[in-house]
């Protein structure tokens, strides 16, 4: 059985994992259209890449305890979809 999955992350400059528990889940992650700049995400091994507000990224069965993202305060992005 799935379930569904919304999470916000309400973001500052430090690493912040978009779940604090192991959850593997089949997701949209989405940067808020109130953001006023990139967020930046990361699997903590090196690699970074920009979202940019208003830009949804797909993710298939993906544990979001090993992702990370980061902004400045006030920021915020969006997690939709169902569990694994």
């Amino acid at each position: 059985m799935r379930n569904v999955v919304l999470i916000k992350v309400d973001l500052d400059d430090s690493d912040k994992p978009l779940s604090d528990a192991r959850l593997v889940a089949t997701f949209t992650l989405a940067a808020a259209p109130t953001n006023t700049q990139a967020a930046t995400l990361t699997d903590g091994k090196g690699v970074e890449i920009q979202l940019p507000t208003g830009v949804q990224y797909r993710f298939e069965r993906v544990n979001l305890a090993d992702l990370f993202v980061r902004s400045k305060g006030g920021e915020s992005v969006y997690v939709v979809g169902h569990t694994a």
